[in-house]
């Protein structure tokens, strides 16, 4: 059991050899920079330039419109593919004054321009301009859902994103992630929180009485699966976003460890991984709320995350005696083992761009691999000091989420852009984990 522990929270495990997998990952587009995304970058600290952008305020004692210009201010400003800039003017800008300014607009070197009104108390309008060519590039009345204004605005600056670049917006996904503590008496205390996409807006969602871990978004819902410390066990527990909020167990295993919870792409079933009290740990589908062993073999198999409704991606040491990652079949039993050798961990999957970050032990030192599962290539992300775990991807594919060993007893998140291999520290915590971007935004209420 010890063993079990160490690989499911040092990195993320192993797993199975039941399960015959493996299948041809299909053909999607790969990660391509926006197609307004001017530049690359040059590494880490490379300048690059920067697409300026103006948001015009069509009401400049609109509260609501101010603070939905400020946040799309800051969401494309965190990207750092744009420059933006604010102008507020009265409510009763004519047609012909918004035409004058688009032209000065062009003529100062601005070629873009995001108009914001708020024509009714339940819509804000939003209308994108091309400055340039002096015409409208797209606009829309946003019908606001939910109470938070900051919601509204990310989702404005997710359709600016796509139209913008081709990629889909990021700006209304959220982070999950664990942080630590001691109590009185000196012991841990980790609780899980979440907060915005780029770590702003932190809000507490489970304040345990003991060790929680390894939380996990539903990819359908605003939900979140962790697993939680007991005496006689290591529990699979759930709670919403949406009120109550009381976490609830949801393992189907009364002994052992069940843990890290992936849901299907047909938002009905989930996979997680579980010891049952056995001393190996072995992959579980659920459908219809029955659980299916899906491996069968005398290793630890871990960390299971669906590629597609039919096949799954983990790690396994059942064959080496070292974590290794394996592509397998739920519907035809097919194995594939992609990794030869090393220690092996956490998968983790873009849809987007057909990827699959891991975690490999490089020299002593857990760092960030790629591997291309359509060119079927792994290339090193990381090779800087200090252990990397439990990445995420954003739901757009460009950003990497994931937890950076500073000190022996401390972690921060890091985010790293995969377009200009820029990084951003966005505070302590561990166990990062980043959300898909919901129909409305979830926050805790």
């Amino acid at each position: 059991m010890k063993k079990i522990l160490f690989l499911l929270l040092t990195t993320s495990l192993i797993l199975p050899n039941t399960i015959n997998l493996t299948v041809q990952a299909p053909v999607r587009r790969s990660l391509a920079v926006p197609s307004i995304a001017l530049c690359e970058g040059e590494g880490e600290g490379g300048a690059q330039e920067q697409m300026p952008i103006t948001i015009l305020v069509l009401d400049k004692e609109n509260k609501t419109l101010n603070a939905i210009a400020e946040t799309i201010k800051r969401d494309l400003q965190f990207t750092e593919q744009f420059n933006p800039s604010i102008k507020k003017y009265a409510a009763d800008f004519s047609k012909k004054e918004l035409g004058n300014t688009i032209k000065n607009l062009a003529q100062a070197g601005t070629p873009l321009a995001l108009c914001l009104n708020e024509p009714s108390l339940d819509k804000i309008e939003w209308k994108l301009y091309d400055t340039i060519q002096c015409s409208m590039l797209a606009g829309k009345r946003y019908h606001k859902k939910g109470p938070v204004i900051r919601g509204w605005a990310h989702a404005i600056a997710d359709n600016t994103w796509k139209i913008l670049t081709g990629n889909d917006g990021f700006f209304s996904s959220r982070l999950a992630y664990c942080k630590d503590s001691k109590d009185a008496e000196g012991r841990t205390i980790r609780k899980l929180y979440v907060a915005d996409f780029d770590g702003s807006h932190e809000e507490l969602v489970v304040n345990p009485e003991n060790i929680i871990v390894a939380p996990r978004w539903d990819a359908h819902q605003p939900r979140l699966t962790y697993s939680e410390y007991t005496d006689t066990n290591v529990r699979l527990m759930a709670t919403s976003l949406k009120p109550p909020h009381k976490p609830k167990n949801i393992s189907h295993f009364d002994e052992g460890i069940e843990m890290l919870y992936s849901s299907s792409p047909n938002g009905k079933d989930y996979i997680s991984c579980a010891s049952r009290g056995n001393g190996s740990s072995q992959i579980y589908l659920c459908k219809n709320n029955k659980p299916q062993r899906c491996t069968k073999n005398s290793g630890n198999n871990v960390s299971p995350v669906f590629l597609d409704e039919n096949r799954i991606c983990f790690c396994s040491d059942f064959q080496t005696g070292n974590p290794q990652l394996y592509i397998g079949n739920l519907e035809t039993g097919h194995l594939q083992r992609i990794t030869k050798g090393g220690y092996c961990t956490s998968p983790t999957y873009c849809p987007k761009t057909n990827t699959i970050a891991y975690h490999k032990m490089i020299h002593g030192t857990m760092q960030i691999m790629l591997y291309n599962c359509t060119s079927k290539t792994h290339t090193p992300l990381t090779a800087n000091k200090g252990n990397k775990h439990e990445a995420s991807f954003s739901p757009d594919g460009t950003y990497l989420l994931y937890s950076h060993e500073q000190d022996y007893d401390k972690s921060g998140l890091i985010m790293h852009n995969l377009l200009t291999h820029t990084t951003k520290y966005l505070g302590d915590g561990c166990y990062p984990q980043w959300s898909p971007c919901y129909k409305k935004f979830p926050v805790i209420t």
